[in-house]
């Protein structure tokens, strides 16, 4: 019984497909529809789905799309494969139908119009099949463009993303530059504060040095004018006693002869004594306040020497006391002052006149080099200590306080050298007095 019923199933399965397989090749096949009387969910009762009632619409819809296109997708392979193809073109256009209506996941309506281009070229309907082809080319060309259009979109909206980011990044570089330089220039201005500090502090360290070095230089200046007064006092009124007392006495009628030349003998050097530290203090002032240079001349150096040295012989001659000299024959031709020169050996010579007793005074010139000429004045006195080397030469100093003189000799010395342009110092290697060495440029 089983069997037979069997048998007639398959007998009218084939008759079906025989019945499909004789219609005329014309006819289109429709897309599959919902029917009268179908449920929400598919109508068919294969196809029902069951959701509960709590769900959206739309995920029931979707859901039953999505069921429909698996269907539709499943039933075009097994017609294509059984070379169905009216069923293939029917299910085709369900799937277009479906993708045109809703956007289904998975399902592109370009591929979907290229099957029913095929499946109409399987059916030698070519001239269908042409514009099934020219519409999928179509909607291709279509979705591309949409797909350009979105792509550019998203490209220009990414440009605008990231040119806003660069403008921010800009900004907030641009803030951290003013803030860099804000910080540079607070730093600088702190920097040139400390400095203007530091330097003020160090002025001002360097004003009180000097105030106190000129104070003390004040005082001591203060201290070797009132020497240098208290001396020109003793000075001038020994010869103007001198000269005062032996004055009277000559007017006296019993003064014999013998008496009368040697009081004026003594009148005579008062007045020369008188002269000499009139003259020492007015060149001393002169050549503190010049400002241009001495007049210069040729002169022969060697000569000027024997010169002076012969003129002290005869005037300053002291018993125990030798003149030598060391001039060389030669002649040494200078540009220089003669007077202030005569002037500096004049002085110089009396200087080792002064603190000589016994011995001898050696004067003696020469060339040092080709450009400078050195004069050196020997003596063999009480010396000068090493250590008050420099003090020799300031204003107004003696450094014996008993003896004779007014303090200006050497610093009269050393001012008329500076003025030629030489230097003037105290042999350190000689020890049996005093060696005063002067070196002078030639021209």
């Amino acid at each position: 019984m089983t069997t037979n019923r069997i048998r007639s199933v398959v007998a009218l399965a084939t008759l079906a497909v025989l019945a499909l397989t004789a219609l005329p090749r014309g006819a289109s096949a429709q897309p599959w529809l919902p029917e009268d009387g179908d449920t929400p969910f598919g109508g068919k009762p294969g196809m029902h789905l069951f959701l509960p009632s709590g769900f959206l619409e739309s995920i029931r819809e979707s859901r039953l799309t999505m069921a429909r296109t698996r269907y539709f997708q499943a039933a075009y392979r097994k017609a294509v494969n059984r070379g169905e193809y009216v069923r293939a073109l029917a299910c085709t256009d369900s799937l277009i139908y479906l993708a045109e209506h809703r956007p289904i996941q998975g399902v592109r309506p370009t591929a979907c119009y290229q099957k029913r281009a095929w499946v109409l070229h399987a059916l030698h309907r070519d001239k269908e099949a042409c514009a099934a082809y020219d519409l999928a080319v179509k909607v291709r060309n279509s979705a591309m463009r949409f797909e350009q259009t979105e792509t550019i979109r998203e490209m220009q909206a990414s440009y605008e993303l990231d040119r806003l980011a660069l403008d921010k990044a800009l900004l907030s570089a641009r803030h951290h530059k003013i803030a860099l330089v804000s910080l540079s220039l607070l730093l600088l201005a702190a920097g040139a504060a400390v400095a203007f500090i530091y330097a003020g502090n160090r002025r001002t360290k360097q004003l009180q040095q000097e105030l106190l070095r000129q104070m003390e230089q004040g005082r001591k200046s203060e201290e070797r004018k009132n020497a240098f007064i208290n001396s020109i006092c003793h000075e001038v009124r020994t010869p103007l006693n001198s000269i005062a007392g032996f004055s009277e006495l000559l007017c006296a009628d019993e003064v014999s002869p013998e008496a009368h030349d040697q009081y004026c003998q003594i009148i005579h050097e008062s007045r020369r004594q008188l002269r000499y530290l009139f003259e020492d203090m007015l060149e001393v002032s002169y050549l503190e306040n010049l400002t241009e240079p001495l007049p210069r001349s040729y002169l022969n150096l060697c000569a000027l020497c024997r010169s002076q040295l012969r003129a002290m012989k005869i005037r300053c001659p002291k018993t125990g006391v030798a003149y030598a000299d060391g001039i060389p024959a030669e002649t040494i031709a200078v540009v220089s002052s003669e007077k202030y020169l005569g002037v500096l050996l004049s002085a110089l010579l009396g200087n080792a006149y002064k603190f000589t007793r016994e011995g001898h005074i050696r004067l003696e010139c020469g060339r040092e080099g080709d450009e400078r000429v050195y004069i050196a004045v020997t003596d063999t006195g009480c010396g000068i200590p090493p250590e008050k080397y420099d003090q020799a030469f300031e204003r107004f100093t003696k450094l014996d306080p008993f003896s004779q003189g007014n303090g200006l000799g050497l610093y009269l010395c050393r001012l008329i050298v500076r003025h030629l342009g030489g230097e003037i110092r105290i042999d350190p290697e000689y020890t049996e007095g005093t060696r005063i060495v002067v070196v002078l440029p030639r021209k």
